[in-house]
């Protein structure tokens, strides 16, 4: 494929590492992987993390609207990649802002294109309260102002790209695929590492793990009962109410000390949790799956999940998660020669179709259309 040497790129996200953001640690680990394929390439931000320790980055990184003017006074054409969601930009989900200046750089050239990345979309709910659906609204006019200016935009989720069909002229929406921000050291590891039997884990933000316990309950309970659980390891933050609640549905619905929260854990430490862990529970939609760096995670260290999830579904194959009923039926599942094939499966998905290079290469491929 040709590459775009006289062209730059500026991708534009919340913030930058050290700080903790999915959009923005995406973004980044996007950027670094476009590199081979742009003459340069700079990342934009709203605002830098308050971490004192000095990390030396890989790209170099400036406040968004400094990087755009940049853009703008350069002799090279430039490809802006706008990482957006509602509130990362403007408190309010009105970026105005943002919504000048990129105006300004398309027409300080005709070369200058822009793609937009909608990572999050407006709610449209019914039942919202009175700020939320004023929020929701900005966020429904930011949304198509962006859509209207781009030369191209992308979204995660198939239910976002029927949402933004039902508004767009003439819309023509990518769709973008999510990688993980937690990977081991090598891509063979998680086929090669040893699984502690009965060490099962929960990884994420407190209400998403609670969310996921209550959704599991019954097959966890059974499990326990039968001891094909014996440890219930939950990964994330632990120093809110969800958390609170997690512990004591745990402890009242399983039994005292079955949950175990280990806080928030350094990457290296999450990928030795996942290397060990016989399988993990996840309780997001099918729809979902597909923008969970979380579950592209689990993917990537051949962790069996267990998910309510169709069969049918091929993205990520169906066929490789475990369900709930089934495991309720034959707790031994994860361990069986079919369990095997089916994490196998799951890994092999994650390298050809996640690894950053695939990701990268489907976004260049979008923006080259």
């Amino acid at each position: 494929m040709m590459n775009d040497s006289h062209r730059q790129l500026l991708v534009i996200a919340p913030t930058c590492p050290p700080g903790v953001c999915g959009v923005s640690d995406h973004a980044f680990r996007t950027a670094l992987a476009l590199g081979k394929y742009y003459l340069d390439i700079k990342i934009g931000v709203q605002y830098f993390p308050a971490d004192e320790i000095e990390v030396p980055l890989e790209l170099s990184a400036d406040n968004w609207e400094t990087a755009l003017n940049g853009s703008i006074s350069s002799t090279y054409p430039t490809d802006v990649l706008l990482n957006y969601t509602p509130k990362s930009y403007s408190r309010f989900a009105l970026p105005f802002k943002l919504l000048s200046a990129l105006k300004k750089f398309k027409k300080a050239s005709p070369a200058n294109r822009l793609f937009v990345y909608f990572h999050e979309t407006w709610d449209g709910g019914k039942n919202l309260k009175p700020h939320h659906k004023l929020l929701d609204a900005f966020t429904k006019y930011t949304v198509k102002v962006l859509s209207k200016q781009a030369d191209g935009i992308t979204v995660v989720t198939n239910e976002q790209k029927q949402k933004l069909e039902s508004v767009l002229v003439n819309p023509k929406v990518h769709l973008s695929m999510v990688g993980a921000n937690i990977l081991p050291f090598d891509k063979e590891y998680g086929l090669k590492s040893a699984r502690n039997p009965g060490e099962w884990i929960i990884f994420g933000l407190a209400h998403t793990r609670l969310w996921t316990l209550q959704q599991h309950l019954p097959l966890i309970k059974q499990l326990y009962q039968k001891g094909g659980i014996s440890k219930l390891y939950a990964i994330g933050p632990k120093d809110n109410a969800y958390a609170e609640q997690e512990l004591n549905l745990s402890n009242a619905e399983i039994g005292e000390g079955v949950l175990v929260q280990m806080g928030v854990l350094k990457p290296a430490e999450v990928s030795a949790m996942m290397l060990s862990a016989e399988a993990a529970l996840v309780g997001q939609t099918a729809d979902s799956l597909r923008k969970s760096g979380t579950f592209a995670a689990l993917s990537a260290h051949a962790v069996p999940v267990v998910c309510e999830a169709p069969l049918t579904l091929d993205e990520p194959p169906g066929y490789a998660l475990f369900r709930p009923q089934e495991l309720m039926e034959n707790y031994s599942l994860v361990g069986t020669a079919e369990g095997e094939k089916r994490r196998q499966l799951l890994h092999q998905w994650f390298w050809l179709t996640r690894s950053w290079e695939a990701i990268a290469l489907d976004m260049y491929s979008w923006i080259k259309e």
